[in-house]
């Protein structure tokens, strides 16, 4: 059975630092490819959660479109 890890973007943010301090994905970037339909995102309460598997095959596969 999938479970889907659900992370609110600041800490998919924090994840993505703390194995790339270099990186260039900030919280506006994560926003905007929601915002663009690019990655899937629900609210719950005053916080925006997204699937952190859905978010690193994204960048795995790149923007083809």
């Amino acid at each position: 059975m999938y479970i889907p890890r659900l992370r609110k973007i600041n800490d998919v943010i924090a994840e993505i630092k703390a194995q790339d301090p270099q990186t260039v994905i900030n919280w506006k970037l994560v926003k905007r490819l929601i915002k663009e339909g690019k990655l899937t995102a629900m609210k719950f309460g005053n916080a925006w959660l997204i699937n952190l598997d859905e978010f690193y095959g994204f960048f795995k596969k790149g923007d083809n479109e």
